[in-house]
């Protein structure tokens, strides 16, 4: 056995031998962007399935007539108003004006729907508006729900046992939501489907973990670039597949892939260290050399310096650093900013101009050109400029909307676009931001905890059209003043680049201050 030398080498410095792109992590990355190309589909899921149906009320007299959902007859049977809900009162048998007394104004008890085999109809929920978007607020708090645990539950048992285990509840829950009988137990189901089987945070976490910090970006990129063709396949599907029941089995059927992955995808090197488990890590390590194709000193593998775990809770060990739990709730600023900016404009698409389908499609497209945008500008300027920049733009497209005459549509939705774009980048900077600046032993769990909490921003942002009754752009000039605000906090926050992921806490916390040291050390040279 070779003794291990006193010398300590950083992980990081065995990662940047591998080189951004070689043979075992483009295979590992792949297998990795699976979870975020299903994610693509399944966070947006209810967009379609719960979308809105036109519906109006049964007048059993006229019905005998035409059964038409559009007929001359509606015109003299319900108040102009009535949104579906209301009618007047008709005592007679007959279809005619002169049958209805549009004195006297009745409650709807019977409706027809413009497309029967909807989630609307088959549930009856006319006239009961706030369950069809509930479901999508049940979602929002699955998420925030599951990842108060998922984070927890990947630095304890693993990356890929979380990354599976997700994934294939994802699949058994998404599929049984599709057989549901009931509204409340297709509410239940999304909620379980949502708070067990999103991986998108573990996933993320393990291919952070899996490069050197040099080519963290080159694999955020390629995963941005997956989830968006997670969205448009999504658009895809629902164009295929209009019945929503065979639309949510199309969707969640991929998740069962899961079970050949957990045979072909390898743990965190980083996490098996932190773990105590370093002979496993260096047969991983080895395994990686060997396929690449490059040697490995063993007497450098059995030096590699990464901490060990905690013997205390490591949420506990982190939020006892007031520098670190300060960078955690503007962390948590961030993440509702961006929740509920992204979260209006995905559920609002539908009520753009045009094909819906398209549209989704091309809100899907627009992270492509966004992440790589992203790529290029964080490697050139770091991350906190650009995130300040991102963060005051989007604020600033949001509160300049309500100023656009409605007379120009295709200002207005190039605007939307354009927000949608600029959202996607703040997003996915705010996505790496967050994982460099915490340590190894709780990163996923503090990560999970911004992402759990910051979902506030998606229960909430369903509630926004309420607003328009005070004020018809409210909801955007909210959107708009809250993004600026989570822009200047940016300036509280130590600036990164390509440095080594922090194992603890005190490495986390000289994030930033060894920087301003060596700078006022050439200062004063």
């Amino acid at each position: 056995m070779v003794a291990i030398d006193e010398k300590s080498v950083h992980l990081d410095e065995v990662l940047k031998k591998f080189g951004p792109i070689n043979r075992y992590h483009v295979q590992a990355i792949i297998l990795i962007s699976f979870a975020f190309f299903n994610n693509g589909m399944h966070c947006i899921n209810y967009v379609i399935v719960a979308e809105e149906t036109p519906y109006r009320c049964k007048i059993e007299p006229c019905e005998m007539q035409s059964n038409v959902f559009e007929s001359s007859w509606h015109n003299f049977t319900v108040p102009p108003d009535s949104r579906g809900c209301k009618r007047y009162r008709s005592d007679l048998k007959e279809c005619d004006p002169f049958s209805f007394n549009t004195s006297i104004v009745e409650t709807c008890d019977e409706w027809v729907y413009k497309k029967n085999d909807s989630f609307v109809a088959e549930f009856q929920l006319a006239c009961q508006n706030w369950k069809r978007t509930f479901v999508g607020t049940v979602h929002s708090i699955g998420l925030m729900c599951g990842l108060f645990f998922q984070g927890q539950l990947s630095d304890k048992i693993g990356r890929k046992a979380a990354i599976v285990i997700s994934g294939l509840a994802a699949g058994v829950l998404g599929i049984a939501k599709s057989f549901s009988n009931t509204y409340t137990l297709y509410v239940i189901l999304e909620w379980l489907e949502a708070t067990i089987g999103d991986n998108c945070s573990p996933a993320f976490i393990l291919a952070v973990e899996l490069v050197h910090s040099d080519y963290r970006l080159h694999q955020q990129i390629f995963l941005c670039v997956i989830a968006a063709m997670g969205g448009v396949t999504f658009a895809i599907a629902a164009y295929v597949v209009p019945y929503w029941r065979d639309f949510v089995r199309v969707i969640y059927a991929p998740a069962f892939l899961y079970i050949i992955i957990y045979f072909i995808m390898d743990e965190s090197v980083r996490w098996l260290l932190s773990k105590g488990k370093r002979k496993q890590a260096t047969k991983l390590l080895l395994k990686m050399a060997k396929i690449n194709k490059i040697s490995l000193d063993r007497k450098m593998l059995l030096n590699i310096q990464c901490e060990d775990g905690t013997k205390n809770s490591a949420l506990r060990e982190t939020f006892r650093s007031r520098i670190v739990t300060k960078r955690f709730l503007i962390c948590l600023l961030w993440w509702t900013s961006c929740t509920f900016i992204c979260f209006g404009l995905i559920v609002n698409v539908g009520s753009l101009a045009g094909n819906k389908y398209l549209n989704f499609a091309i809100m899907s497209l627009s992270d492509i050109p966004a992440s790589i945008a992203m790529f290029y500008v964080l490697k050139r300027f770091k991350r906190k400029k650009p995130l300040l920049v991102s963060f005051l733009t989007a604020g600033l497209l949001c509160l300049t909307q309500p100023f656009v005459p409605k007379k120009y549509v295709w200002m207005s939705t190039g605007m939307y676009f354009l927000g949608r774009f600029v959202s996607t980048f703040t997003f996915g900077t705010v996505y790496i931001y967050t994982s460099e600046l915490f340590p190894t032993y709780s990163r996923n769990s503090m990560h999970a905890l911004c992402s759990a909490i910051g979902r506030i921003g998606s229960i909430l942002a369903p509630m926004t059209p309420l607003l328009t009754q005070y004020m018809e752009s409210l909801p955007t000039l909210l959107f708009g003043s809250i993004s600026i605000a989570a822009g200047l906090t940016t300036l509280l926050v130590p600036d990164l680049d390509n440095e080594p992921l922090p194992d603890n806490v005190q490495q986390a916390e000289a994030i930033g201050v060894k920087r301003l040291n060596v700078e006022k050390m050439k200062e004063d040279i």
